[in-house]
């Protein structure tokens, strides 16, 4: 009983959260699959590097101060510091286990109808028309590129607030952790609930103007071979941005006033690069203010 309370003590909300988020996936994917006899055969996992870049950078400060001799405990208090860092990082790592799930090929079979004809009567009933269509009028290269380089920040941004949290304030660094993990679950919902490509893949013949760039293809095409191809709804790229605007500005006003323009820009980059219809990032807003609650 008193191991049993021992264990029970050490795990936390968040570990909970993301296992069950996994085993939920992986029920339902692994039914799923046998009444198909399919496989999940995706091998493409480098996102997982912009988390594994943060643990690697706090294993080799712990192995630097055990080198430089300034380590108190020895090779003992190392292992203990290394084990709490892969610890505290480990929720992280199953979140994007989780989001991988959605990339199988599987999830063609399983979710067979896209909900992209109605998001988009939705931004037109709202909106008038969807604002991804109304934006052609301001395609450049240079704009398309620097957009490109806005969308990417989503695997970048994450990491580093979480480094500086996770340096300043541990319960903090917790905490933002929790609210990325609870965004991840309410977004995978509506993966489930409402599949959706968006409207660059869903309707071609609606745009008049191609996209184009030095950097555009080549960093979209790097990206979309670990994005989960029915994302749209809601937009996960808006709601972790949103997150980390908020914990980053909890951090500083300096940190504030550096990612206000990083995280508009991401908000923005979304719709110009025709991944999400304006439905999509309004939900990701409220998943955001969700999770942050």
């Amino acid at each position: 009983m008193r191991t049993w309370r021992s264990v029970r003590s050490r795990i936390r909300i968040e570990d909970l959260l993301a296992a069950s988020i996994v085993l939920i996936l992986l029920l339902f994917f692994g039914v799923r699959t046998a009444l198909s006899s399919i496989r999940l055969d995706e091998e493409n996992f480098w996102d997982f590097s912009f988390i594994l870049a943060p643990v690697a950078l706090l294993v080799l400060g712990a192995s630097l101060r055990y080198a430089l001799g300034t380590s108190v405990g020895g090779l003992g208090q190392v292992a203990v510091d290394v084990g709490r860092v892969i610890r505290d990082w480990f929720p992280f790592l199953l979140f994007l286990l989780a989001y991988e799930a959605f990339q199988s090929r599987l999830w063609s079979i399983v979710a067979y109808r896209n909900f992209d004809v109605e998001l988009l009567r939705w931004d037109r009933r709202l909106f008038g028309e969807s604002p991804t269509f109304l934006l052609q009028r301001w395609i450049q290269p240079g704009l398309t590129d620097l957009l490109t380089i806005a969308y990417f920040l989503h695997l970048i941004l994450p990491p580093v607030v979480g480094l500086v949290w996770y340096q300043k304030d541990r319960r903090v660094f917790r905490e933002f952790l929790l609210a990325i993990v609870l965004a991840g679950a309410l977004g995978f919902l509506g993966y489930l609930a409402v599949p959706a490509v968006g409207p660059g893949v869903a309707f071609p013949s609606l745009f008049q103007r191609e996209l184009g760039g030095a950097l555009y293809r080549p960093v979209t095409a790097f990206l979309d071979i670990a994005r989960s191809p029915r994302d749209a709804f809601p937009s996960l790229h808006v709601g972790i941005s949103t997150i980390v605007l908020y914990y980053g500005g909890r951090r500083s006003r300096i940190w504030l006033a550096v990612l206000v323009p990083l995280v508009v820009a991401n908000w923005f980059s979304t719709i110009y690069l025709r991944y999400h219809y304006l439905i999509d990032v309004i939900a990701g807003w409220l998943v955001a203010a969700v999770a942050i609650v």
